[in-house]
C-alpha cells in the first residue's frame, strides 16, 4: 500500500489498560504512537468513581501471588495497591428471605477469594499513568468505522468524531487493536475482510463484563469498619448481589468510604426499571437495600436528614455512570450493558458466570499490519493481568512488522 501524507508508526485502537500498555511499549521502542478511542475518557472497562470516592465501576482486583506480569508492571508504574479488606463476619440474605451472620473466614465469600488487592486510587489510575507521555497522541471520541489494509504494507484508518460526526482518516504502519474482539467484528468495515475463522471467533468471544454492572455507594465515615465488619455481603434477593470494600477512605484509598457491587444481566434490567422512576426513588432503593443486609440504620451509615428531601442526579449508566447524590450518601451505577462500546444488543446470559475462559489462538493471529490485544485474546478469565500479557505479545509483533517495513523502504 502506498501510504499518503504525514504517518504514524503505530496506531492503537483503544485506550483501555492493554491499549495503553501496547502504546507504552512502542513508545520505549522509539516508535510514534497515537491511540484512538470512541469514549471521551481513557481507561475502557477500567473506570473509577473518582469524584464520588473512588470506587472501581469496571476492573478492579489484582493477585499479586499469581499474577506475576501483572505485579511486575505495577512495579515499573510504581502503583500502590491495598489489600482488600476481608477482617470481620459476612451477611448473607437467601431467596427464602432468611438472614445469616457468617462469624469468620470472609475470604471464603468475597467475589475476590483471598490474596486479591485493588489499586489505591483507583485502576484507571494505571491507564492514566502509562498514556501522561507528551510523545503519545492520545485522540479521544473518535470511533474507527473502516480499515484498508495491505497484508504487505500498512493500513488507512477511517474514524467518524462521536461528538460533531466529522471525519478523519490516519495513515500507519501498523495497527494495534485494543478492543472486544466482538465490538471490532460488529462496528469496523476491513478492506480486505479478515480471514473468515477469524471473524467467527471474534463474534463469538463474550465481552468481558458486557451482560453486568456495578454499583458503588459512598458514605461521609466507614461505619463497617468501626463495627467491626468485612463489608462483604452475598444477597441473593437483590439486584446487587455481592457487595465489598471499594475504598476505605484512609490513606488515600479514595476519596470516601466506599462499598461496591456486582449487578448481574437480571438485575440491570430491574435497576434499569427502577432508575425510569426517578433518582431519588433508585437512591432509595439501593441504600435500602444495603442497609437491610448489614442490619444498620440510617444513623449507622450517616444520612444526613436536613438533606434528604432533594436528590441530585447527573451522568448515564450506560457511559460514565449514573451519579445520584441524597443526604450526604452518593450511589453510582455503570452498566456494562448499556455500553455501546462493551455490549451489542443481543438476548442476554442471567447466569452468575463472571468469567470466561479466553485465548482462543484465531483471536492472537495477526493479519497483515494489524494486531490483536486486549482481555479477550489471553487465555484466562478477563483479569488485568490477561490485558497486559495480550498487549505485550502485540507491541513485540507491531514493532518487528514495523522494522522490517522501515528497512525494507530504505533499500
Amino acid at each position: 500500500m502506498n501510504i499518503p501524507g504525514t504517518v504514524v508508526d503505530a496506531l492503537v485502537v483503544g485506550a483501555g489498560l492493554s491499549g495503553a500498555y501496547a502504546a507504552n511499549r512502542l513508545l520505549a521502542a522509539n516508535r510514534s504512537v497515537t491511540v484512538m478511542d470512541a469514549r471521551n475518557r481513557v481507561g475502557g472497562r477500567l473506570l473509577t468513581a473518582d469524584t464520588q470516592g473512588g470506587g472501581d465501576l469496571g476492573g478492579a482486583w489484582i493477585w499479586p501471588r499469581s499474577e506475576h506480569v501483572m505485579n511486575n508492571a505495577l512495579q515499573e508504574l510504581q502503583v500502590k495497591t491495598v489489600p482488600m479488606w476481608l477482617e470481620g463476619p459476612v451477611f448473607a440474605r437467601l431467596q427464602t428471605g432468611q438472614h445469616h451472620v457468617i462469624p469468620d473466614f470472609a475470604g471464603n465469600f468475597a467475589a475476590c477469594g483471598t490474596g486479591a488487592v485493588r489499586v489505591r486510587g483507583g485502576a484507571s489510575k494505571m491507564v492514566q499513568t502509562l498514556l501522561q507521555h507528551d510523545e503519545i497522541s492520545v485522540q479521544l471520541g473518535k470511533r474507527i468505522t473502516r480499515i484498508e489494509y495491505d497484508e504487505n504494507g500498512g493500513a488507512q484508518v477511517h474514524y467518524r468524531n462521536v461528538n460533531d460526526d466529522s471525519t478523519g482518516t490516519i495513515h500507519c504502519r501498523a495497527v494495534i487493536l485494543a478492543a472486544p474482539p466482538k465490538i471490532l467484528a460488529n462496528t469496523i468495515e476491513f478492506i480486505p475482510a479478515l480471514p473468515k475463522e477469524k471473524v467467527e471467533r471474534m463474534q463469538a468471544t463474550p465481552t468481558w463484563m458486557e451482560d453486568y454492572g456495578k454499583v458503588a455507594i459512598s458514605f461521609p465515615e466507614n461505619w463497617w469498619r468501626k463495627h467491626k465488619m468485612s463489608a462483604i455481603s452475598i444477597d441473593q434477593m437483590g439486584e446487587v448481589q455481592t457487595w465489598w470494600e471499594a475504598c476505605s477512605g484512609i490513606d488515600e484509598d479514595g476519596s470516601r468510604p466506599t462499598l461496591a457491587g456486582f449487578v448481574t444481566a437480571k438485575g440491570a434490567n430491574e435497576l434499569k426499571r427502577i432508575s425510569d422512576k426517578g433518582p431519588s426513588g433508585f437512591h432509595d432503593h439501593i441504600l435500602g437495600a444495603v442497609m437491610k443486609i448489614y442490619g444498620v440504620d440510617a444513623k449507622t451509615v450517616g444520612l444526613d436528614d436536613s438533606t434528604c428531601e432533594e436528590a441530585t442526579q447527573s451522568g448515564i449508566a450506560g457511559e460514565d455512570g449514573l451519579v445520584i447524590s441524597k443526604g450526604g450518601i452518593t450511589v453510582t451505577y455503570k452498566s456494562w450493558k448499556e455500553d455501546p462500546y462493551t455490549s451489542l444488543e443481543s438476548p442476554a446470559h442471567e447466569g452468575n458466570h463472571f468469567s470466561n475462559n479466553y485465548g482462543d489462538r484465531h483471536l492472537q493471529q495477526s493479519v497483515g499490519p494489524l494486531f490483536f490485544a486486549g482481555t479477550e485474546t489471553t487465555p484466562g478469565s478477563g483479569h488485568m493481568e490477561d490485558a497486559i500479557v495480550a498487549a505485550q505479545r502485540a507491541a513485540k509483533e507491531a514493532e518487528a512488522y514495523i522494522d522490517k517495513q522501515l528497512r525494507r523502504g530504505s533499500k
